[in-house]
């Protein structure tokens, strides 16, 4: 038996009530987990080959890119299905069942107890491809996305697994856009370069994180986080079009680094931000003699 290899980055990330693990499997014979528990919901994506698990009396065999969940205090084991002839990659995602509860409880619009879980393994493409761009979300940090970025994708994964495979029907419907979306603009707005949280804007809207998401998205036609990245890139292009260094501008429109800040210019306006400035920005005139 062998142990997982975890990559070169792998340090467990909390954020919240979340728990962040990567694991790499290299090439060998099959790897069996000790039957086990968690405290929490695990999440598990295995990314490259298929893997197994024995939970409630039977052994599964889960094929790449499908997303098991394990339900807290449920014992099982981890054991391979056959011999692996290339590394085998894990993402894993640790929910608290408190937090996962008032997520419940916010879709349902009363106290919903602990979801439940039937399925053992989903293998619904569009869940999975937002559960892996969470992770990774929240895996790279900043430079790969804002607090808020974060905080709005796990939220509409969480919301949107637990309404399809834990059969919580959704409650009231969405009332109809007023202050509340205006507040949470002006909020953006005078703090477009800060590490504006979705708890933050639902403190200022009076609103739960996951009703405003809802709500802003609705009126606005973006979630949060993607008005708050176009704020910040017409922030820099008018820095830049005041002949600002690239780099500087960048920094000062709340960007991590200059390839976070290029990757997002390039994708809104179409070309980088040098580019933008040589383009637009001019010299005065001279006057005539």
């Amino acid at each position: 038996m062998t142990s997982p290899t975890p990559r070169p980055d792998a340090t467990g990330l909390l954020r919240h009530d979340v728990l962040l693990e990567w694991y790499r499997y290299p090439p060998g014979p099959p790897v069996t987990i000790p039957r086990h528990t968690h405290d929490g919901y695990q999440l598990n994506l295995n990314l490259d080959l298929p893997g197994g698990i024995r939970y409630r009396g039977e052994y599964h065999v889960v094929p790449a890119r499908r997303l098991t969940v394990v339900m807290p205090g449920e014992a099982h084991t981890g054991i391979d299905p056959d011999h692996r002839d290339s590394d085998s990659e894990h993402l894993v995602l640790y929910v608290a069942p408190d937090a996962l509860a008032a997520a419940a409880a916010e879709i349902a619009g009363r106290p919903a107890g602990l979801p439940f879980f039937r399925d053992v393994a989903i293998a619904d493409a569009h869940t999975v491809a937002r559960f892996a761009r969470a992770h990774a979300a929240l895996s790279g940090g900043p430079a790969t996305a804002s607090v808020l970025d974060q905080d709005v994708r796990l939220l509409g994964f969480v919301h949107g697994l637990l309404h399809r495979y834990a059969r919580v029907p959704a409650g009231r419907p969405l009332p109809p856009a007023h202050r509340a979306v205006r507040r949470a603009r002006e909020y953006l707005h005078e703090h477009s370069a800060a590490p504006v949280t979705l708890a933050d804007l639902a403190r200022v809207s009076e609103l739960s994180p996951y009703h405003l998401t809802r709500l802003f998205t609705a009126s606005v036609g973006m979630p949060p986080h993607a008005y708050q990245l176009q704020l910040r890139v017409e922030h820099a292009k008018r820095l830049l079009l005041t002949g600002r260094p690239v780099s500087d501008a960048g920094h000062e429109a709340g960007f991590f680094d200059l390839s976070h800040f290029t990757r997002h210019f390039r994708r809104f306006v179409g070309v980088p931000p040098g580019t933008y400035a040589r383009k637009n920005v001019h010299p005065p005139a001279r006057s005539a003699p």
